[in-house]
């Protein structure tokens, strides 16, 4: 009797989430028919290996309301329903939902969590929901998920069904996770010592970690929420071998680790791999910033990174435009790598949304004739501008800019300019030399009064009397 409840319960679960074969292509495509012709527009999701692991799909119904549904692939099924500890499967509904909401979302950050989850993340979810399983029935098991800041959107701690993710499955169940980090730091030197890794920085605040084979990644299984550090899943090879470098040679993951988790006094583990655009903390959070509470706390750190990433965004050759890995310098507080990456018989510099604080010295670059810096959060331009002869138009769009070196007034082929969206309150009065009445060659300039205020409006109404003025208010 149990086998056949069992059995009705993955039925009912494979109707409910609208299960299709994928062996084949042919079964994808009958499948979207079969959506097509109930109405549906469709959608064939893929994993990172180019297998369909769900269709999503849209109509509007006669009350033009949008009607959404996930098909969720066989092996998706399959592989959701070994991940689950339990000889019922109780936990695969909650699997099924999870991964149905995220598509749901359709943003490309809920396209990525649900890809995410059950290429990689499954082996993790097996051991959570182990740990739920054994623990949700202890008195301190509520206890401390009633004192966790992160889990206070769930009030029965007990329901699997609350849990929005995995990460918050991860805040419930962490304190049950066995660990000895003391043996941690003693595991690390062994893989060091037998070449699977390697310590390139190690000074008195934190520890910088390269494992080089799965063994030595997997280290981290009980301490963090890492699809790389989980025993049997492949990840590691998966990441390393199918992202490579700029030059060709495996990718790397980098694993920093606060030497206070050695004997137990922190918890704090950063996992980054620059391919696939990821920094994780242990819980695998998205989102996490490592420059203010780490990179600024440990030169070495930053140095070592700041060789690596330059290294690799001059080996990048699809410009600077799409340039992951100058992001990252950029993110860690390396904006001058920017134009230091640039040719310097560049005719044009062209910068949009990248926060990019200041214009370092650019008197290397002779032949410029423009410059477009647009919502960078810029505050500062270097004096080396004035050292610019041939610029001809100079566009700093949505910036945070408030003083204009006197050096300006030296472009004297300087034909148009614009500091709209800029909280200017320096003008400097050799700004005049720009006009044509004093040897200039400015014939337009954009500028709001209510950026710069009245009185420096009008400032620059008498210092540039022949110059046309963009006046938007």
């Amino acid at each position: 009797m149990k086998e056949k409840n069992v059995a009705d319960r993955l039925t009912f679960l494979a109707q409910k989430f609208d299960v299709f074969e994928c062996h084949e292509d042919e079964d994808v495509q009958t499948k979207i028919k079969y959506l097509e012709f109930d109405g549906y527009k469709s959608t064939p999701i893929t994993s990172t290996d180019g297998d369909v692991i769900a269709i999503v799909s849209n109509k509007t119904n006669e009350k033009e309301r949008l009607l959404s549904k996930v098909s969720v692939s066989s092996k998706v099924f399959t592989n959701m329903i070994i991940a689950d500890p339990t000889d019922n499967h109780i936990y695969l509904q909650w699997m099924l939902t999870t991964f149905s909401r995220f598509l749901k979302d359709g943003t490309i950050t809920g396209l990525e969590f649900a890809t995410r989850f059950v290429s990689e993340d499954l082996p993790q979810a097996n051991m959570y929901l182990t740990l739920f399983d054994i623990n949700k029935r202890k008195k301190r098991f509520k206890e401390l998920c009633d004192v966790s800041y992160s889990l206070k959107t769930i009030t029965d701690p007990t329901n699997i069904d609350q849990y929005k993710s995995l990460s918050q499955l991860f805040d419930a169940v962490d304190p049950f996770i066995e660990r000895e980090p003391s043996a941690v730091e003693r595991t690390l030197k062994k893989f060091v010592q037998s070449g699977q890794a390697i310590i390139p920085v190690q000074d008195r605040k934190f520890t910088l970690y390269i494992p080089k084979t799965t063994a030595a990644s997997v280290v981290f299984a009980n301490f963090a929420n890492w699809c790389t550090a989980s025993k049997g899943n492949g990840m590691f090879n998966s990441y390393t071998t199918n992202n490579l470098k700029p030059n060709g040679k495996k990718s790397d993951i980098y694993i920093i680790i606060n030497n206070k988790f050695f004997t137990g006094e922190s918890d704090e583990l950063y996992q980054i791999h620059f391919e696939t655009n990821q920094i994780k903390d242990r819980k695998n959070s998205e989102n996490v910033s490592i420059f203010e509470n780490v990179l600024s706390e440990s030169e070495g750190l930053l140095n070592f990174f700041h060789d690596e990433l330059v290294e690799m965004a001059k080996g990048f050759k699809k410009g600077l435009d799409n340039n992951r890995y100058l992001d990252f310098l950029i993110q860690f507080g390396f904006a001058d790598s920017l134009f230091e990456l640039m040719d310097d018989k560049t005719p044009g510099i062209r910068i949009k949304q990248r926060e990019v604080p200041r214009l370092p010295d650019i008197s290397k670059f002779k032949t410029l004739d423009q410059i477009v810096i647009l919502e960078a959060k810029m505050v500062e331009l270097h004096p080396s501008i004035g050292k610019l002869e041939k610029l001809k138009t100079l566009i700093l769009y949505g910036n945070n800019i408030k003083a204009l070196p006197k050096e300006i007034g030296s472009l004297k082929k300087l034909i148009f300019l614009n500091i709209v969206g800029n909280p200017i309150k320096d003008i400097p009065t050799d700004i005049k030399y720009l006009d044509k009445t004093n040897g200039g060659s400015l014939e337009r300039i954009a500028v709001t009064k209510v950026d710069v205020g009245e009185k420096n409006y009008n400032l620059l109404k008498e210092l540039l009397p022949t110059v046309k003025f963009n006046e938007i208010e």
